[in-house]
């Protein structure tokens, strides 16, 4: 994916709301709970925790093929989900959406990024809609990203499982 189209579709993700923010790998997790934004590490753009820079995720983003609006179930039945995928399709990053009108967020992102079509996935439409989005399964091991949370002395920040 282009860079700038892959920074911009990320802004415009981190203004849906309060997220939790999830590195899938089979083996372990890394995650950062609440809002985000872009920030910079250096002269590198990253994704961070908003007004926390040390607690941030730097992309490849020529490694980045799609953003898919998704449910996973994480214990606690269906929750709304945007993955952004590398390009073989398995997920390198998990925003978990944690607020309301899950829906109402997603078409105001798809009305802003109609011309992306290409590539964004799925829908955050009611999982038992018809019309609903795609469940996603996949824990394979990410690529393209890589975590990098500086030291701290607010732990209960970063979450590793």
């Amino acid at each position: 994916m282009d860079d700038m189209l892959f920074w911009s579709l990320l802004e415009d993700a981190c203004e849906m709301g309060k997220f939790i923010v999830a590195v899938p790998n089979s083996a372990a997790s890394a995650n950062i709970v609440g809002k985000i934004e872009l920030g910079h590490d250096g002269g590198e753009r990253v994704l961070q925790k908003r007004n926390r820079p040390n607690y941030h995720v730097h992309f490849k983003p020529e490694m980045i093929s799609e953003f898919a609006f998704v449910h996973l179930d994480t214990g606690h039945g269906l929750e709304p989900c945007l993955e952004v995928r590398a390009t073989e399709g398995q997920p390198v990053l998990r925003l978990y959406y944690k607020g309301k009108r899950a829906t109402g967020h997603y078409d105001k992102f798809m009305q802003k990024n109609s011309g992306y079509a290409a590539f964004i996935n799925g829908s955050w439409a009611r999982p038992n809609d018809p019309q609903g989005g795609e469940v996603s399964n996949d824990d394979a091991a990410p690529t393209g990203i890589f975590v990098t949370p500086h030291a701290s002395d607010d732990e209960e920040e970063m979450h590793v499982s």
